[in-house]
């Protein structure tokens, strides 16, 4: 290794770390999906992860008040009520005594769902009231759901109407009507996050190194980064040759119509690179807020929601617009119905004739959440689109729609497979496990996987993530889908090259190549060979560049 680049293969005088016996080594790790610099700021938040009680998520939060300056909000993230729920009413007593036909009639089905959900298990303000008049928000594991306390609450108010829920989110309520300080979705987003003072310049810098130095830990060299154009040019920017990470960032400023300018709001080099924008078309099982094609099962008055792009019906305006623009465009769709949507856009962008004709002019806008339609005189640009475009999670597939994805990226976390397959099985209900999870079906169909942690919703741990993908082990003790699970060779690809092919850094990164950037890693055992349902490697080392970043775990 020379110049941070892979000069020779095979001459012990190339390389300046001398391999014990039995070490494998392989590109460093490449995370096509992770949220940087909100990582980094969450290892410093109060952590509810694991919490299975209220009284385990109040303890949890009153030691972090305990422990701040008089005048900080409170941040909390990672609790997930499928831990505490065996302790809570079950849904079916609770969604037949829950509303009166009066009320029923003057809500709307998300709402109706926003109030069950608050009063079966779920948090309200009440369980930060340890906070006192500190202002208070602990997010779910998924970071689309957070509650409030009263505080937070009341500064909310003083800029929002919280009478009325915003497009495409649901402010939980009560039985009197009152907000119970549970946010879904555009809720938690337009109407919290605003409202929670930005951290000054100085903790942005220690919160982006202290990123970097947890995924090398984990042998990442390589992520590709979902973030606002403003932590781009205020933090990432000026930090980028500090942190020795290779950062493909996509950009999640969605606002209707466009900004297409801000996909060169930075300069471009190998340490930082915007590669293209980011929708929702829905949200996360766990919360019942992605969109399904049938209800759920333990919420039969519930199919979850279409959000933003999707819910105006402009997916695919939006879409063919970036596509034009060479971009590469990333739709988050969990849910069956959220996944067909996609496909249905992402047809109507192959469908474009003329790659150079204004978007405007090529697309049109649809009357409901499927794309519009379009005629195409010389579809001669399917393929670029194709490979232009990514599916972010595609957690549940209908077996019409897995076929669909032939030669179409899809960035999947597997350890979301590890942490929902229990919520997912009350969700879906046997009969539709099926379509959880579908990576060798996907695989076989042609889809490109490239496979990713979506950090800090779980750990950016590569390792645990391929042991899922390989045999189907779940966080709950069972195997899950074993029909579904991959080899070892594709799951290790999926974590390097065809990682990069998806971040467009395959010039750079993901492959031992002369020429190619020297990101390794060294695991304690042969991950092509070994048995997976024993146990999983270990990390000795990552080197990024050629300077090693992080020992073993």
């Amino acid at each position: 290794m020379d110049g941070g680049k892979i000069v020779a293969i095979d001459d012990a005088s190339a390389v300046d770390h001398e391999m014990d016996g039995g070490e494998f080594v392989c590109p460093a790790f490449i995370d096509s999906h992770v949220h940087l610099l909100l990582g980094g700021r969450a290892l410093s938040h109060a952590h509810l992860a694991g919490v299975s009680s209220r009284e385990e998520f109040e303890n949890v939060i009153r030691a972090k008040h305990e422990s701040l300056p008089s005048d900080a909000w409170l941040e909390a993230s990672g609790w997930d009520q499928g831990n505490w729920q065996a302790n809570s009413p079950r849904n079916e007593s609770l969604n037949a005594n829950m509303n009166t036909p009066t009320q029923a009639q003057s809500q709307t089905p998300t709402q109706i769902h926003a109030q069950k959900i608050s009063s079966h298990g779920m948090p309200d303000h009440t369980w930060l009231a340890s906070c006192g008049n500190r202002p208070a928000i602990a997010w779910r594991m998924d970071q689309h759901v957070c509650v409030v306390n009263r505080a937070a609450l009341n500064i909310i108010a003083q800029h929002h109407d919280l009478s009325r829920d915003p497009v495409g989110g649901t402010i939980a309520r009560d039985s009197a009507g009152n907000p119970t300080g549970l946010l879904l979705e555009q809720a938690a987003w337009k109407l919290a996050i605003p409202c929670v003072p930005e951290p000054n310049s100085a903790v942005l810098r220690q919160s982006a190194h202290a990123a970097a130095r947890h995924l090398h830990a984990h042998g990442i060299a390589t992520v590709g980064s979902m973030e606002y154009s403003r932590d781009l040019i205020s933090t990432l920017s000026p930090l980028r040759h500090e942190l020795n990470l290779r950062i493909r960032a996509t950009i999640l400023d969605r606002e209707w119509p466009v900004d297409w300018s801000l996909g060169q709001c930075v300069s471009a080099d190998d340490a930082l690179r915007i590669i293209g924008f980011k929708s929702f078309i829905d949200g996360t099982l766990g919360s019942r807020t992605a969109r399904m094609l049938e209800p759920y099962c333990d919420a039969p008055e519930q199919q979850g929601m279409f959000v933003e792009l999707a819910e105006s019906g402009k997916l695919s305006t939006w879409l063919g617009a970036g596509l034009s623009r060479g971009w590469s465009m990333s739709m988050h769709a969990i849910g069956d119905a959220a996944l067909r949507a996609a496909l249905d856009a992402a047809d109507a962008a192959e469908s474009l004739s003329d790659t150079n004709t204004r978007a405007n002019e090529m697309y049109v806008d649809a009357p409901s959440h499927s794309a519009g339609k379009i005629s195409a005189t010389n579809p001669t640009h399917i393929n670029r689109a194709c490979q232009s475009l990514r599916i972010e999670h595609g957690q549940t597939a209908h077996a019409s729609d897995v076929a669909r994805c032939k030669d179409r990226w899809l960035s999947m976390q597997p350890l979301h497979k590890y942490f929902d397959a229990g919520p997912a099985l009350t969700r879906l209900g046997s009969a539709r496990m099926d379509r959880f999870f579908s990576f060798k079906q996907f695989h076989e169909a042609g889809a490109r996987l490239a496979f990713g942690s979506d950090w800090p919703i779980v750990e950016p741990d590569c390792l645990q993530a391929m042991q899922t993908a390989i045999t189907g082990a779940t966080a709950d003790g069972a195997i899950t889908r074993a029909e579904a699970s991959i080899t070892s060779e594709i799951s290790l690809k999926a974590f390097t090259c065809t990682a990069a092919q998806c971040l467009r850094a395959s010039d750079t990164c993901g492959t031992l190549k002369v020429g190619y950037a020297a990101d390794i890693v060294s695991l304690d055992r042969d991950p092509l060979t070994m048995d997976w349902s024993k146990h999983k490697p270990n990390i000795r080392f990552t080197c990024v560049a050629g300077l090693a970043t992080s020992a073993a775990r």
